[in-house]
């Protein structure tokens, strides 16, 4: 499962039990209220559409928030990359170069040597 699908999943479930907890509470409310059934009834279909209505407002804010967080994310991503990108030319670039100097340090090294060895000779 993607951070994605799961993100979405956590959303989703944080939702369905917003809903279900403020629906349970207004239904214990009602059911505890003293009035006559007509009454009761009207009132549980009223809040039920109430809730319902709240709970697509946020669905609709978790998808809001959900796609600016990929939004932000892919941003990041695409930064991170760029930035590793250009540390790696600059690290393969600079050990071009010392590559380059060690080669002619060794270079150096054996004509000293060979200077040494034929002054010893």
């Amino acid at each position: 499962m993607s951070d994605n699908d799961e993100s979405r999943s956590y959303a989703g479930a944080v939702i369905a039990s917003l809903v279900a907890g403020l629906a349970a509470g207004f239904l214990l409310g009602i059911l505890f209220a003293p009035e006559p059934g007509k009454e009761t009834r009207k009132k549980i279909v009223e809040k039920s559409e109430e809730i319902i209505d709240k709970g697509k407002e946020y669905a609709e804010t978790g998808k809001v928030k959900m796609a600016e967080l990929k939004e932000k994310g892919e941003e990041f991503l695409k930064k991170s990359r760029e930035t590793f990108e250009k540390v790696s030319g600059d690290i393969s670039g600079k050990a071009k170069k010392a590559k380059e100097k060690m080669g002619k340090a060794v270079e150096k090294g054996k004509k000293a040597a060979k200077k040494v060895e034929e002054a010893l000779s």
